[in-house]
């Protein structure tokens, strides 16, 4: 009997014993792209490993219950070992191959945000949404759709898209590019011409919206912009795309992606052209674009040099008009009169025409043009100490060189087709009607045989040399405390100047602007001006930064608390200006065509070397960020957080220095802004919910450059001052869900409504001066206060897809100056501008071959070609406070994007 129970018992065993084995399958993905990596390795022990399928998935049967090391390996990634428990069946195990070193300069030096653990409003945009939905649009229109986002084209040039955040412009929006910051330094604002075909190399787009958790202090009173672009680890690729549009828009690019090469080196590269004629009538785009990242991985150092620009000049329609200007449809339906009405539809643009060449042909001239380039390279070392210290060093310098040209004369002569009459132009410039004969412009007292043109094109050119440094130390001080620290410097120096570009068949223009010039005669290249505001000038600054942030985390528990201090220095130089001859408190101006001057028995002409030219003293400001937030992550799924700031915020360089006087400002104040938010998020598999609320005080904005006010100490003389004192705030609800219906059918909506109100009602007094303004209560206008937006997604067979997506802009008031809000105006609300929805189609379909992959997309904006105004400015034609009044721009009516990509 014994021998019978122990034979059974062993039976038993050994059937449970062998049985104790487990078929485990899962994805291994990459960490940079979120993809499935193919080809990858995954070798649990010499016997048991697989390699991943075109998608990225494995299967290993016949896995024995137990612990196990196992490693990951795969050509160009690094080999990574990952320690794992089988003990079921059937398991599911998913890796992510990548390197951590990258993972982790990505997300130190972009200060990127950790979902349930980072307690901000953020929107994350992936390469996979930016690939589907952008088309040939300029890359802030991608984001339209996320909360507290609105963005439009403004005139319809290509690259002059505008982008506010929970109703704050761009000025007061951060923009960095891998943690760079790109903001003009002189206004804040980003011209997003100078970024075209970063979508091809874009990673991510991450929009923290508030104050946010960036560590650097930053202009983020609306929230801050961070674009992430793809490291040189990772799977290796080659991408060939073509792209046609609307407006006869072409795009060819390459981009290569190297993966880790031998030693530890690697490299993306992209480079693309782009030529169009524009949906608008005459906005023709031309334009190319390069990038360069090269990576090195020495140890525990990961080094990157990267370099990128886009060359590029396009043609603007620059005024906003009056809507019967555009359409007198749609005019007579909001009520305005339309007798007389121009009614030259919405592609009209009265800033184009054609001349004829030398060889007889007709070609294409825009009278307003834009054209820029700004590279920018940097160089950045990420050094992994050991497991709880890091050290980053950045380095970079931006070079800007561009303007924006225009025609001097605005009263140009146009055809019957309303496009600018250049041949006339040019002809008016070398002949004049003398009592009916056409004799030559001549001017005797300047030239008797060369010919002087009234009109002309010029330039207000704007260049920049800017050279800037971060360093930050991130220590992790124990299992709870993690601190981040650092400094952050910025030198710039922006030129400014107008200069003639093209003379329109005359040989000089009369300018008398430069002081400096012994001849009013000048020539193309020549620096002019018009306004004491042209003047050739530099306006010079600094910024010195110092930051510390110290984050918690302890079981459901984060946090984290920041202060940033800056210090910015203010220098402006005119070149126009006549020279100066500082001697004791005596101060001597001599212009070129001034005689000389003596003084203590010395005589001074305008070449003398004691001459300078005119400049301000260097004025120094400061300012400072203070801001924590907490997390709580109630359940696994759900979480809530709450953020508070203070912003004590430096001005623009506009209300510092007076550009028609180079002087400093009277009454220069620091802006101060206060803000508070808090939120809640669920997440399931299939169900994810973000939801927040948010309050923020904007004080003491002052009037945009300043006031003309009399001189307290010469009455006769007039000196430059802020009017300070306007206040406003910008409070709002902001809720998105993403439902996943099915595994291959996804739902988005969003709703974002806010209440963005200017508070202040008072009487100012400056410098003696009394200015007085109601806007108590007036909501803020340029942006739409409440926006709500819904997606459908279906993937109806693999890899093909096809998304409709469908926005909503409601309670959207006209930009005004809240300032100009006085006597009987005050208190009035500016035109609203009708509301209006806007649909979009994506599709698209990816071919898999075994190494390779062959793409088609299509993108449709506008599908219903709805009529709208996407751009208003109040009482522009008159002061009624209404439609017949405002000053608009049209939104553009249906549009295309198709494209073809080949990827190996």
């Amino acid at each position: 009997m014994k021998h019978l129970v122990f034979f059974t018992w062993f039976l038993l065993t050994s059937v449970v014993t062998f049985s104790q084995t487990a078929t485990v399958k899962g994805k291994v993905t990459d960490v940079e792209t979120n993809e499935g990596a193919v080809g990858a390795l995954v070798q649990f022990s010499p016997e048991l490993k697989a390699k991943t399928d075109i998608d990225g998935f494995y299967t290993i049967e016949n896995v024995p219950y137990g612990k196990y090391t196992v490693t990951l390996s795969m050509a160009t990634y690094e080999t990574k070992t990952v320690s794992v428990t089988i003990g079921v069946e059937n398991q599911t195990v998913d890796f992510v191959l990548g390197s951590e070193e990258i993972l982790e300069e990505v997300s130190v030096v972009a200060s990127l945000v950790q979902d349930r653990k980072t307690p901000v409003a953020v929107s994350t945009l992936g390469k996979k949404e930016i690939t589907e939905e952008l088309g040939s649009q300029d890359l802030p229109m991608v984001l339209n759709s996320k909360p507290g986002v609105h963005a439009t084209q403004q005139g319809g040039g290509d690259g002059d898209a505008r982008i506010t955040i929970r109703g704050f412009d761009q000025r007061n929006v951060g923009m960095m590019i891998d943690g760079v910051p790109v903001n003009d330094m002189e206004n804040g604002w980003v011209y997003w011409s100078n970024w075209f075909g970063l979508d091809n190399i874009t990673q991510q787009i991450q929009v923290q919206r508030g104050l946010g958790a960036t560590k650097l202090a930053m202009p983020s009173v609306g929230g801050t912009m961070n674009i992430i672009t793809e490291n040189a680890f990772g799977k290796p690729e080659v991408k060939i795309q073509q792209e046609y549009g609307s407006g006869n828009f072409f795009r060819t690019s390459l981009s290569y992606k190297s993966g880790m090469l031998k030693n530890g080196w690697g490299v993306v590269m992209s480079a693309s052209y782009k030529q169009g004629n524009g949906w608008v009538d005459g906005l023709f785009t031309q334009g190319g674009f390069y990038y360069l990242k090269i990576q090195k991985k020495v140890k525990n150092h990961v080094i990157s040099l990267s370099g990128f620009g886009a060359p590029q000049q396009h043609a603007q329609r620059s005024f906003n008009q009056p809507i019967s200007y555009w359409d007198a449809n749609y005019a007579a339906k909001l009520g305005i009169d339309t007798v007389g009405a121009r009614n030259n539809g919405i592609r009209y643009n009265p800033h184009y025409g054609y001349y004829t060449d030398e060889n007889g042909k007709q070609k294409i001239m825009a009278e307003r043009r834009n054209y820029y380039h700004k590279p920018q390279i940097t160089l950045r070392d990420f050094w992994k100490v050991n497991d709880k210290l890091s050290w980053t060093n950045t380095a970079y310098v931006s070079i800007g060189r561009g303007g924006g040209e225009r025609a001097r004369n605005s009263q140009m002569l146009y055809k019957e087709d309303k496009t600018i009459d250049w041949d006339q132009t040019i002809k008016n410039n070398q002949e004049m009607d003398l009592f009916g004969v056409q004799v030559p412009t001549i001017l005797p007292q300047y030239s008797n045989t060369e010919l002087n043109s009234s009109q002309i094109l010029a330039s207000m050119v704007n260049n920049h040399m800017w050279i800037g440094g971060v360093s930050q130390v991130d220590w992790k001080i124990n299992q709870y405390f993690t601190f981040a620290g650092g400094a952050d410097y910025r030198w710039y120096k922006g030129e400014h100047y107008t200069e003639i570009t093209n003379l329109l068949g005359g040989d000089y223009y009369v300018n008398n602007q430069n002081q400096n010039s012994p001849t009013a005669m000048m020539r193309e290249g020549d620096k002019i001006g018009w306004q004491p505001y042209h003047n050739h000038r530099d306006a010079l600054m600094q910024w010195i930064g110092g930051f510390a942030q110290l984050e918690f985390t302890k079981g459901r528990w984060s946090a984290f608390a920041n202060l940033s201090v800056v210090a910015n220095s203010y220098k402006g130089i005119d070149y126009f200006m006549k020279k100066e001859l500082h001697i004791d408190d005596t101060i001597i101006y001599i212009g070129a065509k001034d005689p000389s001057v003596k003084y203590n028995d010395k005589i001074y002409s305008h070449s003398s070397k004691e001459l300078k030219f005119n400049q301000t003293e260097t004025l120094w400001l400061t300012g400072f960020t203070a801001k924590a937030g907490a997390n709580f992550n109630v359940t696994e799924r759900s979480n809530i957080f709450l953020n508070v700031g203070y912003l004590d915020r430096t001005p623009m360089f506009s209300n510092v220095i007076d550009n028609n006087t180079n002087k400093f400002f009277e009454e220069i104040v620091n802006e101060k802004i206060y803000a508070f938010e808090a939120g809640y998020g669920f997440r399931h598999k299939k169900v994810s919910v973000n939801a927040n609320g948010y309050y923020t005080v904007w004080n003491n904005k002052p009037f945009p450059f300043g006031v003309n006010v009399p001189d307290p100490n010469d009455p006769t003389t007039f000196i430059r001052a802020n009017v300070n004192g306007m206040d406003a705030l910008h409070m709002g609800v902001e809720v998105d869900v993403a439902y996943n219906i099915l595994r291959n059918l996804t739902i988005e909506g969003m709703a974002s409504v806010g209440d963005w109100t200017w508070q202040s009602s008072e009487t100012v007094d400056v410098v003696g001066t009394k200015f007085e303004f109601d806007a108590k209560g007036v909501h803020v206008g340029d942006a739409a206060q409440s926006v709500y937006a819904g997606s459908i997604r279906w993937e109806f067979v693999k890899r093909a897809y096809i998304k409709l997506k469908y926005t909503y802009f409601d309670r959207y008031y006209s930009n005004f100056d809240p300032f100009s809000l006085t006597g009987a105006n005050g208190g009035k609300e500016s035109w609203k501008i009708p509301s209006y929805g806007q649909l979009s189609a994506h599709v698209g379909y990816t071919l898999k071959f075994e190494k390779s992959a062959l793409s088609f997309r299509g993108n449709v904006f506008n599908v219903l070609n709805t009529l709208y105004i996407s751009d208003a400015r109040n009482n522009q034609n008159g002061s009624g406070f209404d439609a017949a009044s405002a000053g608009v721009f049209f939104g553009m009516g249906t549009t295309f994007n198709a494209s073809i990509a080949y990827e190996f």
